[in-house]
């Protein structure tokens, strides 16, 4: 059995780690799996958002310490190889919206795919922690770096050296996710938010993306920059001329 399912529904991949009896602990095969599965849906023209979720009362509870190769030199290396697109950072690297739905526990790499995601939501049994400082190491797939991006440093500073454990509230509260949901709505809230993603213009939807994601890294008055050269590339696409149409006609009815 695969320990990553991929399924395509209409505009619509979903992405689900399935080793529920490890807690869907990340080992070699599983971020395989995941990196194959997100580049399927990258390179799928018919696919226009993703979701990434999990199976059993976990979400991830992070690296599989039961392998010995897990931090290993070796598991450290094949990790940097595929640190800009493949692996578990095809999640961050997708050019598509990711919206990834959390249950119960979600540890170590567990957040770092969250914070990896576009749009987090979590079920309200959903906890956050980061262990890798206590274990010796960091948290460095994007725990450290994009986790301060998301929370600020006063949040950040605690989860990362302190190791603090967050219920869902918390993370709501410092906007480390998006929104909480019964666990029983899990799935179909965000399927919704999906259907809701897709049906915006894809092109625009690519460079919001694109905009939003570097926007932290540059100088504000590059980014303003950017953004209007971004507007400018969509101002004569037929889908900006329809929807402006459609608009102009709903509002003079």
């Amino acid at each position: 059995m695969s320990l990553v399912s991929y399924e395509i529904s209409g505009p619509v991949a979903r992405v689900t780690l399935n080793r529920p009896d490890n807690l869907n602990a990340v080992n070699a095969e599983l971020t395989d799996g995941v990196g194959r599965a997100f580049t399927a849906a990258s390179a799928d023209d018919d696919v226009r958002v993703v979701v990434l979720d999990a199976v059993g009362r976990a979400f991830c509870a992070g690296a599989d310490l039961k392998d010995p190769n897990t931090h290993s030199g070796d598991d450290l290396l094949a990790h940097l190889a595929t640190r800009e697109s493949g692996g578990l950072e095809s999640v961050a690297a997708c050019p598509k919206p990711v919206v990834v739905a959390a249950q119960g526990w979600c540890v170590g790499a567990g957040v770092e795919l969250v914070l990896a995601a576009d749009i987090a939501i979590v079920a309200e049994d959903a906890k956050f922690f980061l262990p890798q400082v206590a274990l010796g190491i960091v948290p460095g797939a994007g725990g450290m770096s994009r986790l301060l991006r998301k929370v600020g440093p006063t949040w950040a500073n605690r989860l990362v050296m302190l190791g603090e454990k967050i219920p869902a509230e918390l993370a709501l509260r410092i906007g480390l996710v998006s929104e909480i949901v019964p666990k029983d709505s899990l799935a179909a809230r965000a399927d919704e938010i999906a259907q809701a993603l897709a049906a915006a213009p894809a092109a625009a939807q690519r460079l919001a993306k694109e905009s939003l994601s570097q926007a932290a890294e540059m100088p504000l008055a590059a980014a303003l920059r950017v953004d209007q050269y971004r507007l400018f590339m969509l101002s004569d696409t037929p889908e900006k001329k329809e929807r402006h149409a459609a608009f102009a006609t709903e509002r003079s009815a």
